[in-house]
């Protein structure tokens, strides 16, 4: 995460999928520590305070997640999962079994919807940069038509 980025993330209310405690391992010194993990369509953060969706201390584009899965054999702790994005795996520790498989398959319902959605807008957008590139093309066509046109009868 960036700070910019980190500063202008907002979580809107409306938009969680899921939330609640869980423990994070910490990026630079790689200890665990107690987390508010929120799942939104696009993204995980985890903030210091419950329900408090300013200022996260993670945020994790889910359109770059390749993998969400069970952790206890990386971290050696029980409940433990990943969210691996090229730059960084995340390793989290739910409280239970129950909990971990529950978060393991919100992230992953989510990382698919993510890249559904973004497949689909990123299509929409292909079209919509094209038709604009034919159009430009048949203008010039007709301002080139235009030009010879009109050379021809001078």
């Amino acid at each position: 995460r960036t700070a910019g980025a980190a500063a202008m993330a907002r979580v809107s209310a409306n938009e969680i999928r899921k939330e609640g405690w869980i423990t994070k391992e910490s990026a630079v010194l790689r200890q665990f520590r107690k987390r508010w993990l929120v799942l939104t369509p696009e993204r995980l953060y985890t903030f210091k305070r419950e329900r408090i969706y300013a200022d996260p201390t993670e945020e994790v584009n889910l359109q770059q997640c390749g993998t969400v899965k069970s952790a206890d054999d990386m971290t050696n702790r029980p409940f433990s999962f990943t969210v691996q994005v090229p730059e960084r795996n995340f390793f989290f520790i739910a409280d239970s079994d129950h909990e971990r498989n529950e978060w393991v398959a919100a992230i992953g319902r989510a990382t698919t919807e993510s890249r559904r959605v973004r497949s689909y807008s990123e299509e929409v957008e292909y079209q919509e940069q094209q038709a604009l590139l034919a159009k430009r093309r048949a203008a010039q066509q007709e301002e080139a038509q235009q030009k010879s046109s009109g050379a021809r009868f001078c």
